[in-house]
């Protein structure tokens, strides 16, 4: 009764099959025992989920069935007590184990199916007196071991679900990158033509210069300053461009909104000017940082500001105005706004707004919206519509604090 208490108490993941086999071992005095699961592949193939031998733990492994008393256990679906002549029985395999003479062994069911999913099994180097062995008692912890191994698998299988869904927002993203990145082409050329144009412009003055003798170290420095503060501005956009198109694994970190948006800002400026549109950043205040991927959390104001730019260009070139401002939430979080001065939101669009492959616009993709929804939903935040916003169309989001998220 001890040893089902001890099984069966209520200790969970890898903590309880360490501790059942370290029961099992020191109760029947044997110098195995083990708890396994059936791997996926073969079904005789197996892993152990807790292993101990000769006093000890030992590492996990994993090994194939076939030819040792196991196969029986995992096979027959039943409880098997050889309690001595395993060298007769199984002589290779009780030989490699150094001489087994007895051994137990009962299989471990899904509650839910009565699948067999695994085995628990204890042998010894000598016999075993046939009524050291209740076969009841090894029933009982066996079942406690088939709810607690299935909660584990079902565990795993939410997290390689997670896992799943976040490489393909990934991989998702990425593609929707690439397709505005075609869209931004003309507005980036003009962007950087303007600081190698400069560059080219102080080379050219250097050089006039030097053909008339003018060695002045203060004039030769200002053209040099002029030079590598136009070459910086290139540099700097070309990495935001490298940086915003690459492929890479999705990665959270805390993340301080204000400086977000002004790496945003070096390439939405280049956008803004093309399109004749008034552009305003704004932080209210030092807001705390929140745990995110900057990279797609960069993809969902910059969509945003370029669905409001495209929605602009009906309105006249002096009334463009695109604002993009982060505050303190009321969970002590941020929210970020992104208004525009356009004409808002048709009705008709409303109710399938964030729906993929819905969009205004001839040339989209009609991902854009529902991707951000999607991004901001897996960092734990919320994206709408500003329904009171009375001009132009105003898309919110808020992200919790980076505390939150870690606890």
């Amino acid at each position: 009764m001890r040893l089902v208490h001890e099984a069966t108490a209520p200790v969970t993941g890898n903590d309880y099959f360490r501790s059942l086999v370290v029961r099992l071992a020191e109760t029947l005095n044997v110098e195995v025992a083990l708890v396994t699961e059936c791997l996926e592949y073969p079904s005789s193939h197996v892993r152990t989920l807790a292993y101990f031998e000769s006093g000890q733990l030992n590492e996990d492994i994993e090994f194939d069935v076939v030819g040792t008393p196991c196969e029986d256990v995992i096979r027959g679906g039943e409880f098997c007590f050889y309690p001595d002549s395993m060298g007769q029985r199984f002589p290779e395999w009780a030989r490699e184990e150094g001489g087994v003479e007895s051994f137990i062994g009962v299989p471990v069911h899904a509650p839910a199916d009565g699948r067999v999913i695994g085995h628990i099994a204890v042998f010894h180097r000598h016999p075993m007196a046939q009524q050291a062995v209740v076969e009841s008692v090894f029933r009982i912890i066996a079942a406690r071991a088939g709810a607690e191994m299935q909660r584990l698998q079902a565990e795993q299988a939410r997290r390689d679900s997670e896992h799943a869904a976040r490489q393909h927002l990934a991989e998702l993203a990425h593609v929707s990158r690439l397709s505005s990145m075609g869209e931004m082409a003309s507005a980036v050329a003009h962007e950087i033509n303007q600081p190698i144009t400069a560059i080219l412009t102080w080379c050219q003055a250097g050089v006039r210069m030097q053909e008339r003798g003018e060695t002045d170290p203060a004039q030769l420095r200002h053209v040099l300053d002029r030079i590598m503060e136009s070459a910086g501005r290139t540099t700097e956009m070309v990495r935001r461009l490298r940086d915003y198109v690459k492929r890479r694994e999705p990665q959270k970190t805390p993340v301080r909104i204000e400086q977000l948006l002004q790496e945003c800002g070096v390439l939405l400026e280049a956008e803004a000017h093309q399109h004749g549109v008034e552009l305003e950043i704004s932080v209210s205040q030092r807001l705390p940082p929140v745990e995110a991927d900057s990279m797609l959390l960069q993809q969902v104001i910059l969509n945003l500001a370029r669905n409001g730019m495209d929605a602009m260009q009906g309105v006249a070139a002096d009334a463009r105005r695109l604002t993009v401002r982060a505050e303190g939430s009321t969970d002590h979080g941020v929210t970020v706004t992104v208004s525009d001065s356009g004409p808002g939101v048709a009705p008709g669009v409303l109710a399938h707004l964030f729906e993929p492959f819905v969009s205004t616009r001839e040339s989209g993709m009609g991902i854009g919206l529902s991707l951000c929804r999607s991004i901001i939903d897996d960092h734990g935040g919320r994206l709408w519509l500003d329904s009171q916003a009375t001009d132009g169309a105003t898309f919110c989001f808020c992200l919790p604090p980076a505390e939150q998220v870690a606890s």
